[in-house]
Parts: C-alpha cells; structure tokens; sequence
C-alpha cells in the first residue's frame, strides 16, 4: 500500500474513532452509564453544557441525579470531524436531546433542545476521546407532556428504555454490562 492510501485510510479510521466517541456520549447519557461516560472524555476534560461547567466527574455528580426520572433521547446528525493533527481533531455535530421530565405539581414537562456540540479531540494511546465539549444551544421547545408511565399502554414493557442497568441494552448486548 502506498503512503497516501495508507493517510488516507488511518483519518478515515480516526474520523470513524471521534464519531464513535460522540455516539458513545448519546448511549452514555440516556443510559446514565457513568463507566461509559468516563470513556468519552478524558479525566481532565471540561465540558461547558450551557447550564454546566466541569470535568466529567463533576458532569456525571451532577447530570445523572438531575435526570433521575426523566426520559431522555439523545440523537446526533451533521457530524464533521476536521483532523487538526495526528493526534488531534475538532468536530461539530448536531444534536436534538429529548426530555419528558416530572412537571411540578404533577403531569409531565416535554423538553427538546436542539444545537451543535463542539469538541476538542485528542488521541492517547491509539484511543480518542474529548478533552474540551461546548454545548451551542440554536433552538429548544417546551411543552406539558402527556406521557403516563406508571399506568396506561407502556407502563409494564419488559424492554423499556431505562438508566443502566435496567435498560435492555445491558440484558441483550453479547458483551453484557461490560458495553
């Protein structure tokens, strides 16, 4: 193989790597998975999440009892990863994160937020992961939700979305709760 293929395909292999850590995010937070979490980021990474800023132990302490109850989708789309050097990379990604919190007073509260994550990557030992995220907010949407979770159609599925280690994913992946 010759030099430029070989380029070519270790920044397709790397681009494929920086993806892979930001579908892990998505997986990590709606799981509340804090083991995958870590793998995301690096222990001295900072994440400025709009109405958060820290590294992710102080990311984790504070996001996963926050969501406790609520159900989350995370999705991410537009993912561009520019390689800045052989160990470095920026990427922006779009995302939408759904939200169905408890409302107060009873009911439920719908939150979408849409916007881009821009992160700061860099590879250690032939592993990728963020070492600076800022959360861009470009547009939300709230609304009373009408979701009812403890009775009613969905109350009782077997393979309902949940935090680990409840949540399907750990039960039916060939790799257990070590995904």
């Amino acid at each position: 193989m010759d030099q430029a293929l070989a380029d070519a395909l270790q920044a397709l292999l790397d681009k494929q790597a920086v993806t892979e850590t930001l579908l892990g995010y998505c997986r990590a937070v709606d799981r509340r998975d804090a083991e995958l979490m870590r793998k995301v980021y690096w222990p001295e990474a900072i994440d400025d999440h709009a109405v958060f800023k820290g590294d992710v132990e102080a990311f984790i302490t504070y996001s996963f009892p926050f969501l406790e109850g609520v159900v989350t989708a995370h999705g991410i789309s537009n993912i561009w990863v520019d390689l800045t050097g052989p160990d470095t990379a920026f990427s922006e990604c779009y995302f939408q994160g759904f939200h169905d919190f408890p409302a107060e007073g009873g009911g439920r509260l719908e939150r979408v937020v849409g916007g881009r994550y821009l992160d700061l990557h860099e590879k250690r030992g032939g592993e990728w992961r963020i070492i600076a995220r800022t959360l861009a907010i470009d547009w939300y949407n709230e609304r009373s939700g009408n979701s009812v979770w403890d009775s009613g159609r969905y109350a009782h599925l077997e393979n309902r979305g949940a935090p680990k280690p409840r949540d399907p994913l750990y039960r039916l992946h060939p790799w257990g709760l070590e995904v």
